[in-house]
């Protein structure tokens, strides 16, 4: 028992440090063998993707730093083929009716609305002397378009301004001298003959274009050129007019 108590206190003894601080006189011992390698641990997780060099160089820039400045604008270039024509369309509905026009005047003697031409054509077929220096008067009318021409004074009165187209056709069995006459501006006398010392038919004709306004005459009338006054009573004439071209005077 004595002796279990002393091995007891040398195992103590040698384990603890000693009062006066020297080093631990322990002895050391050899070391020990290398433990075997452990093994490797798991693979980690995939890391994000990073960003390219590039990409990384051009977000660090201003974009308005790289755009410049515009240049001029350079030459039309050549027109290009003409294309083929399409197909025709199908056709859109009709139009709204427009408003109404304003009613014509033209050959109208009471000035209500209108659109007659003035015209006439009438004939003398009587076995009277005519006078000289006086109108043709005539006795039947083939046509009289607004009663602008009087049979019986021999006068057509222009009750349109314009342009006019006037002819006449006489017959005679002696001598025949007609003046076709107007009191326009620019008065016109027209003189046409035609002699028969031998008692035979003749014709006379005549016609012109004559510019007239409002209330200007025309008509014809027989005259002498101080021979022989003696005028046969079988006057045969047709005398005809229209209006060629309307013509607005100002006021």
């Amino acid at each position: 028992m004595q002796l279990l108590a002393l091995f007891a206190f040398l195992w103590v003894g040698a384990l603890l440090p000693s009062a006066s601080g020297q080093d631990n006189c322990a002895l050391h011992g050899k070391d020990g063998v290398k433990g075997v390698n452990g093994r490797d641990g798991l693979p980690g997780a995939k890391g994000e993707k990073g960003v390219s060099a590039l990409q990384d160089k051009l977000n660090s820039i201003n974009v308005e730093e790289l755009k410049g400045e515009m240049g001029s604008r350079g030459p039309p270039g050549e027109f290009g083929l003409k294309g083929f024509i399409g197909e025709q369309g199908p056709n859109g509905p009709p139009g709204p009716k427009g408003p109404s026009g304003s009613s014509a005047s033209i050959g109208n003697v009471d000035g209500n609305a209108g659109s007659q031409k003035p015209a006439f054509s009438v004939l003398r077929n009587r076995t009277d002397y005519a006078s000289y220096g006086q109108p043709v008067t005539f006795d039947s009318e083939f046509s009289n378009v607004n009663d602008h021409f009087k049979r019986d004074t021999g006068y057509f009165t222009c009750k349109v301004p314009g342009v006019y187209y006037f002819v006449f056709h006489a017959s005679s069995e002696g001598r025949l001298c007609l003046r076709l006459k107007s009191d326009s501006q620019s008065p016109v006398s027209l003189s046409f003959c035609d002699y028969n010392p031998r008692s035979q038919s003749l014709v006379v004709s005549g016609g012109v274009v004559l510019k007239l306004s409002k209330n200007n005459k025309v008509w014809i009338e027989p005259f002498t050129d101080g021979g022989d006054r003696t005028m046969s009573k079988s006057m045969y004439v047709v005398f005809n007019g229209f209006l060629i071209d309307h013509i607005t005077e100002q006021a």
